[in-house]
């Protein structure tokens, strides 16, 4: 579950959208952010919000190495006050993972093809939906303090997973899992370590919330990246998707 996605709103812009201070150099436009990528994320600081910049991938801070870190770019909401890697992080560690969009994709049949390909799709914020912040996501996450124990300077490393849960009517048409969407209260509420809210209050998600349209399979390599990616494509020729509306 949304393995790549999409940052082309730039760190001073979340910023100002997240009313928070701007405490990391601003990181390139990415149309594919894949794992192990810099990514802009928000936590809560002495301060109050501030947007700093993580490796997408946690890698907890008992982990010999860096090995991981690919595999551990999401985790299920149901599950993180159980799992080693992220227990002890929901009391102090929480982060907000701002998207533009995020991609999906599902095994479908296509008139250009001779055998099922893997379709991508992409998923992005309703205008009108309540967890759309200027058109930004904002995705429930945790973050981690990593220190190289092989190097002698200690590298320190800041990584950061994103929390899904179970995908609503409409996400589920493409994928059972999607992320945790936040609206502005509940960006408030999740960085909040007193919060102490059940988490399956706060993994519920409208079906109003994302827009989806089919896309370019070009997403399918990360060496790829440009705004082609997320342009519209017409599958009308293909299998039916049932009551999925395209945009």
């Amino acid at each position: 579950m949304c393995g790549r996605f999409v940052r082309k709103t730039t760190a001073l812009e979340i910023s100002d959208i997240f009313s928070c201070s701007l405490d990391t150099d601003e990181l390139p436009i990415s149309f594919n952010v894949a794992p192990t990528s810099r990514v802009l994320g928000i936590i809560n600081s002495v301060g109050g919000p501030s947007v700093v910049s993580f490796s997408w991938g946690l890698i907890p801070r008992w982990a010999p190495d860096a090995s991981r870190a690919a595999s551990l770019i999401n985790a299920r909401i149901e599950t993180v006050t159980e799992k080693p890697s992220f227990r002890d992080l929901v009391a102090q560690h929480r982060c907000v993972l701002p998207m533009d969009g995020y991609f999906e994709w599902k095994e479908q049949l296509r008139h250009d093809a001779m055998k099922p390909i893997k379709q991508p799709y992409y998923f992005s914020a309703h205008n009108q939906s309540r967890y759309s912040h200027r058109g930004v996501l904002a995705v429930a996450g945790l973050w981690s303090v990593w220190k190289d124990p092989n190097q002698s300077n200690g590298q320190v490393v800041h990584t950061a997973v994103a929390l899904t849960t179970d995908a609503n009517a409409m996400v589920s048409q493409i994928h059972h899992r999607m992320p945790v969407l936040l609206d502005p209260s509940g960006v408030s509420q999740w960085l909040d370590a007193k919060n102490v809210k059940p988490l399956s209050q706060i993994s519920a998600v409208d079906n109003e919330a994302l827009v989806v349209c089919a896309v370019n399979t070009k997403v399918n390599s990360s060496r790829n990246n440009g705004s082609d990616l997320i342009e519209p494509i017409d599958l009308t020729q293909t299998e039916s998707l049932g009551e999925l509306k395209l945009f």
